[in-house]
């Protein structure tokens, strides 16, 4: 299994982590990332300082609360290849309800990290293709390296970006979405940003302090009201500008409503940081290399 997470303050740091098959999404990473993130769906936010004995938070696997934010990222020079070719070769080799069955259990995947209720930060170091993209899209902020490039490989193969055209037409449209499958033309990180798969691009050698930039950044909004955005952007998509007054106003009085929205607006009222706001510094963890494993 190529995953691996840690705790960084009340941050997931989310780790694709096998370089030697360029961190390909073979079936037992991609279990594990799916069961990691319904997971995190299903606990409560973090309450002001959700610590266990010795400063640690508690959101990791098995933990109480859910984190403030996960960032995803990947170890060595490709973010991620999308499937794995030995997996790949099986299905070709399968009748039509097993590879039915597999692209749905590899959707699922995508969707829960498209709806995790936590933000979801994608650091992309490098090349991600076909199912590598679908797992960009699904994050809620993208930050790539210059260097990073994104390609459908698909219709190359004879096969279909089928499970994540949702998250790519969601992202850069149709008719963009309708360009890069039908070519596939690798996109470069530049080319990505004005179509929309990217949210942010880092310059030379900065990919971590841009990172760490998009992160205190969310740090410093609630972590309810973080996942009552999520849940409001989806809703007004959903059901359109006629008909998400109501949705919109239900939202506005839950947050205004709910422990945190009345913790942070008492403490607005007497001039003093949200309750969650703190001066601790938040940088990424240093990536391991395979001596330190």
């Amino acid at each position: 299994m190529g995953l691996r997470n840690e705790i960084r303050g009340p941050v997931l740091v989310v780790t694709l982590d096998s370089p030697g098959t360029r961190n390909a999404l073979d079936m037992a990473t991609l279990k594990a990332l799916g069961e990691l993130m319904d997971s995190v769906a299903y606990r409560e936010p973090l309450p002001p300082d959700p610590r266990l004995p010795g400063g640690r938070f508690d959101i990791g696997e098995g933990g109480g609360f859910r984190p403030h934010a996960v960032v995803l990222r990947a170890t060595g020079p490709v973010f991620c290849a999308g499937a794995d070719l030995k997996e790949m070769k099986q299905l070709g080799e399968a009748d039509f309800q097993a590879n039915l069955d597999a692209a749905l259990e590899m959707g699922k995947v995508f969707r829960a990290v498209r709806s995790c209720p936590a933000p979801v930060i994608a650091r992309v170091q490098g090349p991600a293709y076909g199912g590598g993209v679908g797992l960009v899209a699904a994050c809620d902020v993208v930050v790539a390296a210059p260097e990073s490039r994104f390609m459908f490989s698909e219709a190359r193969l004879g096969l279909v970006p089928g499970v994540i055209s949702p998250l790519i037409v969601d992202r850069m449209g149709p008719a963009a979405a309708r360009r890069c499958f039908l070519t596939a033309e690798p996109l470069s990180a530049a080319d990505a940003l004005r179509l929309g798969l990217v949210d942010r691009l880092a310059e030379p050698g900065g990919l971590d302090a841009a990172v760490e930039q998009t992160v205190r950044a969310v740090l410093e909004c609630g972590p309810a009201a973080l996942s009552l955005c999520k849940s409001l952007v989806d809703g007004v998509v959903s059901l359109g500008y006629d008909r998400s007054a109501e949705f919109a106003a239900r939202l506005i009085a839950e947050a205004r409503t709910g422990r945190e929205g009345q913790a942070a607006l008492k403490a607005f009222a007497a001039r003093e940081k949200a309750p969650w706001v703190t001066t601790e510094a938040w940088s990424l963890p240093a990536e391991q290399t395979e001596e330190d494993q």
